[in-house]
C-alpha cells in the first residue's frame, strides 16, 4: 500500500445496498476497503488483500476508505471526521506511510467531485498532522 484514498459513496445508501450497486457495474465485490456510517462506525469492506476497485489506474497500490453520504450536497458528521482521522493514523503507522500518501479521489480525476465539496481532504490531513 502506497496511497489511502478517500472517497464519498454520493449518497446514503447503507453497506449492502453499496455492494449490490458495485457488483451490478460488474466488481467481484464493493469496491472499497472501508466504508464509515454516518455514526462514525468503520466498516470492512473489500479484504484488503484484494486490489480496490476505486480509482482507476491506482487500485493496486492504494486502500479505498468512503464516507457514507453526498459531500457535494451535506456536511460529513462529526463522528464521520473523527473515525476517518483516527482510521489515517493507524494506517499511515501501519503501512510507514507519510501525511502525503493521503488523497482524494478528484487527486486522480479532475472531472470528479468525490470526496465532495464539503469534505475537505487538506483539513483532514492538518487534523491527522495534529
Amino acid at each position: 500500500v502506497e496511497l489511502i484514498v478517500i472517497h464519498h459513496t454520493h449518497n446514503n445508501k447503507n453497506f449492502d445496498e453499496i455492494k449490490q450497486d458495485h457488483l451490478k457495474r460488474g466488481f467481484e465485490d464493493i469496491g472499497y476497503h472501508f466504508l464509515i456510517d454516518k455514526k462514525g462506525k468503520l466498516i470492512k469492506g473489500r479484504d484488503e488483500k484484494f486490489i480496490g476497485a476505486h480509482v482507476l489506474g491506482f487500485n493496486k497500490n492504494s486502500l479505498g476508505i468512503a464516507l457514507i453520504g453526498n459531500f457535494d450536497k451535506e456536511k460529513p458528521t462529526s463522528k464521520q471526521i473523527e473515525s476517518l482521522i483516527n482510521f489515517l493514523k493507524l494506517r499511515l503507522k501501519q503501512h510507514n506511510l507519510n501525511l502525503n500518501s493521503i488523497k482524494g479521489h478528484n487527486f486522480f480525476n479532475k472531472n470528479k467531485s468525490c470526496p465532495g465539496k464539503n469534505l475537505n481532504v487538506r483539513e483532514i490531513i492538518k487534523k491527522v498532522k495534529g
